[in-house]
């Protein structure tokens, strides 16, 4: 499970196993090899991050990630997570699979038992 760090000594870590998002330095780690992420890619694994094994819907996603409403196309959640799974897989097959799509509804981050 989680542990997050957000003492005002420490590094402001969330550490899932192998995944290691450092929000100080705004990296992110899988197996200890930094994963290259665009800036709305790691704000989005951020969010799904910090409150795991919560269903978040795309309007909730594009609400809070990109910071407004949006009446239309909802596909570029999809898009985004898509390739933030990509990404992650090319480092870590593990990492990429804790970003789960719950059918009909959006998406949950699952860490391992």
């Amino acid at each position: 499970h989680a542990v997050v760090n957000q003492s005002n000594t420490a590094k402001d870590l969330i550490v899932f196993e192998n995944l290691v998002i450092d929000n100080d330095a705004h990296r992110v780690l899988a197996d200890q090899k930094e994963v290259n992420l665009t800036p709305k890619e790691y704000e989005l694994l951020l969010y799904l991050a910090k409150s795991p094994d919560k269903v978040f819907d795309r309007e909730q996603l594009l609400k809070e990630v990109w910071h407004y409403e949006f009446y239309g196309d909802l596909r570029t959640v999809d898009t985004h997570v898509k390739r933030l799974r990509e990404k992650l897989n090319r480092v870590s097959e593990e990492a990429a699979q804790m970003i789960h799509t719950v059918w009909g509804v959006g998406y949950k981050f699952e860490a391992p038992e």
